[in-house]
């Protein structure tokens, strides 16, 4: 786990990317995730999470923290443990012994002097830090090199490879795996998440795969996605909420289908605190938003008025890994072709569970979760299970309407139900006991941090 800290936000997205797309490449599992630092400080920070084996959430704690500039040096990493590596604006010594814990690998680095000597007007510090990590990281210079967008990042990230390189000796025992076996990737975020799922499946005259289209993005999977990006923005209408304009609207061009960016309540579902009868479905990832929003085009047809499907804040500002070949899957269900042997679209939901359930025997915990947070809910029923607890987790897939009985089923089959929040609006836990007579628990982050695994691992009395 890395994190790329700095007063900005669009260099260190552009520098963390081609990282991002170049360790994907290779075969490497990744999810990033971009935010603003807590506290209502200014300055934004991108977290960056790879392994060979699949993920489902950020993770715990951070390996590698890199400050682009002096904003890194006024806070206090309490997350890096000795061993930890810190690389910062090279400065005050004394200011950069207490930012870091003692036994912390610190790297000084000339972020604001290289930024100079390479052209001041454009934003290329998080290009630099790039440059850097890809030489303390051992990732091979070149697979970076070709990701790096705009091109005029390219003598930004030279000059931070350059100084690490010659400056830096490598005092850490971090290093990127690289997979001797690369399964197939693509990098994708929720818009363009959406944006396809509202597609598929209607892109005959649009974007000229025909009834072949997944056996076309199994032969170019870039190529494929960007030409249905492409023609999505051709056939989708996109609507920016009045007061919050992060929170983004999307309908599919017939009618049936909402698709709802960076909410970050259930209410923001128009029309849904009126009749709490609207079908809104939540993704809990980049493939579940394809897949949910190809059904909700299915059940749309036969339903008066739209389908709504979420994807909450978190996740809205994410970027992960998928496989392709799990994406071609999805595609080749949500087309329909003879070719593709798939049956015909289905009529309502009741073919199709509206939630997942991971049961365990005689569980003594049952944990409940939506959207980004069901990632969060996986790793750590993994973790737990691991130490020999007996855990079960439900993961619903519809928000509304309500599922009370499947809520109240599986309540049955443990001692202890827990609702699990991405936030502390504690909102999916007023939702349960509102419309259930459960007495449901609730875990949720510390403020001002993210939820991990490890908040519910090491939360008395439900893990470990």
């Amino acid at each position: 786990m890395l994190k790329v800290v700095g007063a900005g936000t669009a260099s260190l997205v552009n520098g963390t990317t081609a990282l991002e797309y170049a360790l994907a490449d290779q075969g490497l599992r990744v999810m990033a995730q971009t935010s603003k630092l807590g506290g209502g400080k200014p300055g934004s920070v991108v977290r960056l999470r790879m392994s060979t084996e699949p993920i489902t959430s950020m993770g715990n704690g951070c390996d590698v923290v890199a400050c682009v500039d002096r904003l890194g040096l006024q806070e206090k990493w309490f997350g890096l443990q000795p061993g930890s590596v810190f690389v910062h604006e090279a400065g005050d010594p004394e200011v950069r012994a207490a930012a870091v814990a003692e036994g912390v690998i610190t790297y000084p680095v000339p972020f604001a002097d290289l930024h100079r000597r390479c052209g001041s007007r454009f934003a290329g510090k998080g290009f630099i830090a790039a440059g850097v990590l890809t030489y303390l990281l051992g990732i091979p210079e070149q697979i970076v090199r070709c990701r790096i967008r705009p091109h005029v990042g390219l003598r930004y990230f030279d000059a931070g490879v350059g100084f690490a390189s010659a400056h830096l000796e490598k005092q850490d025992i971090y290093a990127v795996p690289i997979p001797t076996a690369a399964p197939r990737q693509v990098m994708l975020d929720a818009r363009q998440a959406l944006l396809m799922g509202l597609t598929i499946g209607s892109c005959i005259g649009s974007c000229n795969c025909g009834p072949a289209c997944a056996q076309a993005l199994d032969r170019s999977p870039h190529e494929w996605i960007a030409a249905h990006v492409k023609a999505a923005w051709r056939r989708v209408s996109s609507l920016t909420h009045r007061t919050i304009p992060c929170l983004q609207g999307y309908r599919g061009s017939d009618g049936n289908v909402m698709a709802l960016l960076g909410a970050a309540d259930p209410s923001a579902v128009p029309g849904y605190g009126a009749s709490r009868q609207a079908l809104v479905l939540v993704a809990a990832d980049m493939l579940d938003a394809i897949r949910l929003v190809g059904l909700a085009r299915q059940v749309g047809r036969a339903k008066t008025g739209a389908v709504w499907v979420v994807v909450d804040e978190i996740l809205a500002t994410r970027q992960q890994s998928v496989s392709v070949e799990k994406l071609v899957k999805i595609v080749a269900e949500m087309t329909h072709d003879l070719e593709n042997k798939v049956s015909p679209p289905p009529q309502s939901l009741e073919w199709w569970p509206s939630a997942e359930w991971d049961s365990e025997p005689d569980a003594k915990i049952g944990y409940v979760a939506w959207g980004a947070a069901q990632g969060v809910v996986r790793e750590a029923i993994t973790l737990c299970r691991s130490f020999g607890l007996n855990v079960a987790a439900l993961y619903p897939k519809v928000l509304s309407p309500v599922l009370t009985q499947e809520l109240e089923a599986f309540a049955k089959t443990v001692e202890r139900l827990i609702v699990v929040e991405s936030d502390r609006t504690g909102r999916y836990t007023r939702l349960v006991r509102a419309w259930t007579s459960l007495p449901a628990l609730t875990v949720m982050p510390e403020p001002g941090r993210a939820l991990t695994p490890m908040d519910i691992f090491l939360r008395e009395g439900l893990g470990a």
